[in-house]
């Protein structure tokens, strides 16, 4: 079912969009130099939550079941893992499969959760077939419509992330997610 801390994670998640389109008409540098310092307070913010009882107070009375998840409570916030891994995934691949990578996390984890928990029937993983499907579709649209980017690779990218996004693996997809596509893309456009 489609709760409304989900829908608000959402609206979050697509608001990063500024990402990926600041960086398609900028430069590297210019996007890190907003999203490192970024990254290190959020980072400070969530290390004090787990450090310090007036900041864990502070998050569960307002963030908790509001716009984090109950499983945030003993990790890093998503929202930490995204910011880390968009930083790693600018770094590590070329501008097209960064953008490319970064996209996929976005609009195609988007679609999963909005027709998983708003359709989904069908359970896999503790996720739901119509949900990995969207993510699925919605990846290679992300590939076949950005221009100058190898499509083979890509698409079996938009597979390889749809596996991570729906098998139990313990690792953030948030992190998992982006990087496993850019990699994809990376070693297979040759």
């Amino acid at each position: 079912m489609l709760t409304g801390i989900e829908i608000k994670r959402k609206m979050v998640h697509l608001a990063t969009l500024v990402i990926p389109v600041g960086y398609a008409l900028t430069s590297e540098e210019t996007v890190l130099l907003f999203l490192i310092p970024f990254f290190l307070a959020l980072l400070l913010v969530d290390l004090l939550r787990h450090l310090h009882s007036g900041m864990a107070s502070l998050f569960q009375k307002y963030f908790f079941g509001r716009v984090l998840r109950e499983e945030e409570k003993p990790t890093l916030m998503g929202s930490t893992y995204f910011i880390f891994s968009t930083i790693l995934t600018l770094l590590l691949f070329p501008k097209s499969i960064a953008i490319v990578s970064i996209l996929i996390l976005i609009l195609s984890d988007t679609a999963a959760a909005l027709i998983g928990k708003g359709m989904g029937r069908i359970q896999i993983f503790g996720k739901t077939l119509e949900g990995s499907m969207a993510f699925l579709i919605t990846s290679l649209l992300i590939v076949w419509i950005y221009p100058h980017l190898n499509r083979f690779s890509g698409s079996i990218a938009a597979l390889g992330a749809t596996c991570i996004e729906v098998l139990p693996i313990k690792v953030n997809d948030n992190l998992s997610i982006p990087l496993v596509a850019g990699a994809i893309m990376f070693f297979g456009a040759g």
